[in-house]
């Protein structure tokens, strides 16, 4: 294929500019590095990653670009690209652009499903991808690999605007001299590329948190396709990790690909392998580092009957090896992944398998004494758990309403009603949106990102009544927050009875300033006039 043989004819050049000393190789900075790599949503900060120099990887992801990029990015410059490169980080640039017209998650950007229109999205992201990279001062041939996050399957619309946005993206990307690359699921964004035949980006970054640290293997994506160092496998999804003192929010990635190389010495080893045991339905895999047990032990994960109809658990258990004595408790977590998708079942954990009880959500300090077990929902709607305990853990129907919104407070500005409140909780771990109620029935539905809504319709008399209420993916419905009342202004005293016309167009006017003042209108306007216009200004007040 066309595509491939340029890649494998510029990875020659990049590895013949990789010879110790070259002096090409400072000027282009773009090679080949295999090992371990870490993404993350904010690319961390300079001292940070010289904290993390204690750690087995070499490699970061670092998001320069895209109308979709979640995280701010106070530290990505051309100083700080310098300074880390220096460091000996290699680094793997990403760009979150548009999204596929048929993905999941809420709140994205997409792009059409014309496949004209999209081919021509996919070239713009790809000028903008540029524009980005030389901003940064990254030189030519530096993979930039466009972020599609994973979407539903089985949309023959959408994939074809998915691949007439890849090619246009791929082909675009290569005229202005960056190397084209994509990230996304296995089984979704990446099966659909592959299909592209000689229209396939030159690199692949391939999403399966099948917990493999390797580059090879995918049962979605076939071995023979970008087989030549073109490769980058997410094994593991959103954790946090702590080298040197320093915790950060990553990703974990196997990296055999060009890459923007780094100057610094290989890493130390990696850390002593971990455990790890998968259920034998391959639905549940649990991890644990050597601190785990003082003794050997024998870990199993054995699939068990859910909580609910269309609910998942798996009963994890750890004796000693020498003695089958059981264990009851760890000296470090172990990681239970859950790789069925949530979808609004709660996860939840039993003794013995018959008494359920919701898990809290993972605090910042991680699990203890005092909180032995908890969650984290992860990028794809599967849960991690970490536990100090065995037991059974599982996904239950969730049946619990979200909280309330908090916080929630109304204002009047400028005859409208600013409604505003804060996010929601709910156990599922997801909030799905709002609903706006007035007089108690819904008139609007929005996004689990919004904090505030605008509203203009009130009641000439009586009182007008708004509230909120959350929703869970589930579809359960919290309680209404408490009342927002608008009741009308009271009518001036001591007006006409009838306001002449010269009062309407003196206030538009006022307001306006458009056109001559109203020849009709007094010069010096009766005292009724200016209370009669503050009352239209705001006919309506906030019941306190």
């Amino acid at each position: 294929m066309r595509g491939r043989g340029a890649l494998v004819a510029a990875l020659a050049a990049a590895l013949l500019c990789a010879l110790p000393g070259s002096a090409a190789r400072q000027q282009v900075g773009v090679g080949v590095y295999t090992g371990y790599g870490f993404d993350a949503c904010t690319a961390p900060s300079t001292a940070a990653l010289q904290a993390w120099l204690q750690s087995p990887y070499r490699a970061l992801g670092v998001y320069i670009g895209g109308a979709n990029r979640a995280c701010s990015q106070p530290n990505l410059t051309q100083t700080w690209v310098e300074a880390v490169t220096t460091l000996g980080w290699n680094l793997l640039p990403l760009y979150v652009g548009l999204q596929a017209p048929c993905v999941s998650q809420a709140g994205l950007q997409k792009l059409s499903t014309n496949v004209t229109t999209a081919a021509g999205q996919g070239r713009a992201a790809a000028a903008d991808a540029a524009a980005q990279a030389a901003a940064l001062a990254l030189p030519t041939r530096t993979p930039i690999w466009f972020d599609m996050e994973g979407y539903k399957l089985g949309d023959a619309t959408c994939t074809r605007a998915v691949q007439s946005f890849v090619s246009a993206w791929t082909t675009e990307l290569r005229s202005r001299g960056y190397t084209p690359g994509v990230y996304g699921s296995a089984a979704s964004t990446m099966r659909d590329v592959a299909a592209l035949g000689a229209g396939i980006p030159d690199l692949a970054w391939i999403a399966n948190w099948n917990g493999v640290e390797g580059v090879f293997g995918d049962p979605y994506v076939s071995d023979s396709l970008w087989a030549s160092h073109q490769r980058v496998h997410q094994y593991r999804g959103g954790h946090r990790e702590t080298w040197g003192g320093v915790t950060i929010n990553v990703d974990d990635n196997y990296v055999d690909s060009l890459v923007l190389n780094g100057t610094a010495p290989a890493p130390p080893p990696p850390p002593p392998s971990v455990g790890r045991v998968a259920s034998g339905d391959n639905l549940a895999v649990v991890e644990w580092p050597a601190a785990a047990f003082a003794v050997p032990a024998v870990v199993t994960l054995t699939p068990s009957a859910p909580a609910s109809p269309d609910g998942y658990a798996v009963h994890l258990t750890a004796s000693e090896q020498a003695t089958s004595a059981p264990i009851d408790g760890f000296g470090a977590p172990l990681s239970l992944h859950l790789l069925k998708p949530a979808n609004g079942l709660v996860p939840v954990y039993s003794p013995d398998g018959t008494t359920w009880t919701p898990l809290p959500k993972l605090p910042a300090a991680g699990v203890s004494e005092s909180v032995l077990s908890a969650y984290t929902v992860l990028g794809d709607g599967t849960v991690s758990i970490q536990t100090l305990v065995p037991g059974y853990f599982g996904l239950l129907q969730d049946t619990t309403p979200p909280t309330p919104p908090p916080a929630y407070a109304g204002r009047m500005v400028k005859g409208q009603l600013v409604l505003t409140w804060q996010g929601a909780s709910d156990d599922s771990g997801t909030v799905a949106g709002y609903k706006v109620l007035l007089d108690g029935k819904p008139v609007a539905a929005l996004k689990p990102t919004s904090r505030r809504v605008v509203v203009r319709n009130f009641h000439r008399s009586g009182i007008t009544v708004y509230r909120v209420q959350s929703v869970d993916t589930a579809g359960n419905v919290s309680k209404p927050t408490a009342a927002v009342v608008v009741r009308p202004a009271p009518r001036p005293a001591k007006l006409p009875r009838a306001i002449p016309r010269w009062a309407f167009a003196l206030y538009t006017w006022q307001r306006t300033k458009a056109g001559p003042r109203p020849a009709a209108a007094p010069r010096r306007p009766p005292a009724w006039y200016w209370r009669w216009a503050a009352w239209r200004a705001a006919p309506f007040l906030l019941r306190r």
